[in-house]
């Protein structure tokens, strides 16, 4: 196998500190597993040098690689071998148990954590009913909290109040200390502790790990990284591989400054520059390489395309998003008749949320597709089931449940009490509330709504729910009160009534629901044939004959939330993740209206183009 003159300078590297920048599509894989058989030809006993990935498929490829490399080259009596690969969690986990006697029923389950939480949360009399993903997004900030370690006081919750924030974060952690319980990021903190407190305990690893690889440096939070600086010691063999450009997890506590100061941390560090990308043609590469180039805070690197000219680059601009996902179908269509495999296709996108109608019309053309993410339903959100109810109640299909769900959304004062049979009847509710004039008009009032929803098209009864009604001032004085971000209600919204508006009928769009639900779920395996739909952020380490970027339009791409500088590079970098998963072609779409605003296409479309 011929390898480049920078790849080599890396596989050779033997002693000291090294940090390899390895761009997309640059073979650092390869590398890798070069540099350990190297070692090991060197005369580095295997059980000296310690691989670590951040995910445990990570780790369980790389170590296929090498053990396939290894029986290539070697003979079966030397295949053998005691090198460990595994994740952080997994390698300091390990330690742990060894010193603390732990095992696996030690690490808290995500069921349990959220049984945790939902009793703190209710103590602080916060309503987690209002956001299904309330409990995932705050489980998000706790790890981040404890991933900055030393830092943590700097903080800030976007979910909640910093008081109420603080205080669940003290009692949860107490808890879990009752119970003896660990969460992961516990692992994490505890292996640091334990090195600081017992340095005995940290020279028995440090002899033993004298040879540490770390993959994907540029997603490392601070804790790891100062545990992995003192196992390293004192002889610093510390071989980190990433690329800063793709440093895109700061919201689960990764800091891509941490790379950025390797070598102030290690002034005797060699840099390897990887820069020739196999993977894609040269423009791709040269529309991606321009869009990072507006980055700032990063490594200056100048990346060519091994493989030479030939790609395509095609942008599409919609006047909406019916119009926009109709060209992509157009597109995917043409490419499968052509004979491409489907599995060599990808549908990227920013966020889970924006990808509803797409999957719609994906499903009516009957193009299959693979779903990578665990993609919400959004019919099943809160939001959705609201508006549903009132749906099903305006056309004489509603229950019980479904007037008890929105009766007071807005705020009518109604009572459960009122309703003390299974059945729903106006009239009975009105008797309840015999002789008072104000819930008598607010019941008449709700009644009326229904009736005039009742010959109303599906998108218009929405709109009526939302505006008239009254809905959407009840989402906002929920959101204050409860401290949640109203814009994921309001995007909920948008893309329940782009769908609605090619089924005005309400009762055939309320089948259509059960239909796409149904249809969801089968396609939520990962695997299997078919296009793969995936955010930018999972997309990252796969690659594609072909890939279509939808919806790349200010306020998705950037994310209306990125404001600060940082924000808006950590927004590049998830884009040019995007764009350098394409080997030969990729496809841009963006819209001039979305939900009856007008809207500009994303800046980093200009950026890419000069």
């Amino acid at each position: 196998m011929s390898f480049s003159n920078e790849q080599k300078c890396a596989i050779e590297h033997i002693n000291g500190p090294a940090i390899v920048l390895a761009g997309p599509g640059s073979g650092k894989t390869t590398v890798i597993t070069h540099r350990i058989l190297n070692l090991l030809q060197k005369g580095i006993p295997s059980e000296d040098i310690l691989v670590i990935t951040f995910t445990k498929d990570a780790a369980q490829e790389m170590e296929t690689r090498f053990n396939k490399l290894l029986n290539e080259t070697l003979t079966r009596s030397q295949a053998g071998h005691q090198i460990t690969f595994g994740t952080f969690h997994s390698v300091f986990f390990f330690i742990l148990r060894l010193r603390y006697h732990l095992s696996f029923k030690n690490i808290i389950t995500d069921k349990n954590k959220i049984l945790i939480l939902r009793d703190l949360t209710e103590r602080e009399h916060i309503d987690s009913s209002y956001d299904k993903d309330f409990f995932r997004l705050l489980l998000s900030e706790i790890s981040k909290y404890k991933s900055m370690g030393d830092n943590a006081s700097t903080f800030t919750s976007k979910l909640i109040e910093s008081d109420k924030f603080n205080r669940i974060i003290k009692n949860y952690q107490a808890e879990l200390k009752r119970e003896r319980l660990l969460d992961f990021d516990d692992m994490l903190l505890l292996c640091y502790e334990l090195f600081q407190r017992e340095p005995a305990e940290l020279k028995l690893w440090q002899e033993k790990f004298r040879y540490i690889l770390v993959d994907e440096f540029q997603d490392i939070s601070p804790v790891q990284y100062k545990i992995v600086r003192m196992l390293a010691e004192p002889e610093n063999n510390l071989f980190i591989v990433g690329d800063d450009d793709q440093s895109i997890y700061r919201f689960r506590g990764a800091e891509p400054s941490i790379m950025l100061g390797f070598e102030r941390d290690y002034p005797d560090a060699k840099r390897i520059l990887l820069s020739n990308n196999y993977r894609s043609k040269r423009e791709i590469v040269t529309f991606a390489k321009n869009v990072i180039n507006h980055n700032k805070q990063r490594f200056r690197k100048d990346i060519t395309a091994a493989k030479g000219p030939g790609g395509n680059t095609y942008y599409y601009r919609a006047e909406d998003p019916v119009k926009e996902y109709t060209q992509v179908v157009k597109n995917l269509t043409r490419e499968l008749k052509s004979g491409t495999d489907p599995n060599q296709i990808a549908v990227l996108f920013r966020t889970e949320i924006i990808i509803q109608p797409l999957v719609s019309e994906l499903t009516r053309a009957r193009i299959p597709y693979v779903l990578k993410n665990k993609v919400k339903n959004i019919y099943e959100s809160g939001t959705a089931l609201d508006l549903i109810s009132y749906i099903r109640l305006s056309i004489g299909k509603g229950t019980r449940a479904d007037f008890l769900r929105i009766m007071n959304k807005p705020l009518r004062y109604i009572s459960r009490k009122a309703l003390d049979d299974r059945s729903m009847n106006f009239e009975k509710l009105k008797r309840f509330y015999n002789g008072q004039k104000t819930m008598q008009e607010h019941i008449e009032r709700l009644q009326r709504d229904l009736m005039y929803m009742r010959n109303l098209p599906t998108v218009a009864a929405i709109i009526f729910i939302v505006k008239k009604i009254g809905y959407e001032d009840y989402l906002a004085d929920s959101a204050r009160e409860n401290h949640i971000n109203l814009e994921n209600a309001r995007a909920i919204i948008d893309e329940i009534e782009t769908a609605a508006r090619n089924i005005p009928d309400k009762e055939k769009w309320l089948n259509y629901i059960d239909d796409y639900s149904a249809e969801l779920a089968k396609s939520q395996t990962g695997t299997g044939n078919g296009i793969r739909l995936m955010t930018f952020h999972s997309s990252k380490g796969l690659e594609f004959d072909i890939v279509h970027l939808i919806d790349i339009n200010e306020s998705i791409v950037p994310y209306s939330k990125a404001v600060s500088k940082e924000d808006i590079e950590e927004e590049r970098r998830a884009f040019y993740v995007a764009l350098t998963r394409a080997r030969n072609d990729f496809h841009i779409y963006f819209t001039d209206r979305r939900y009856s605003k007008n809207c500009s296409p994303s800046r980093f479309i200009a950026e890419g183009l000069h």
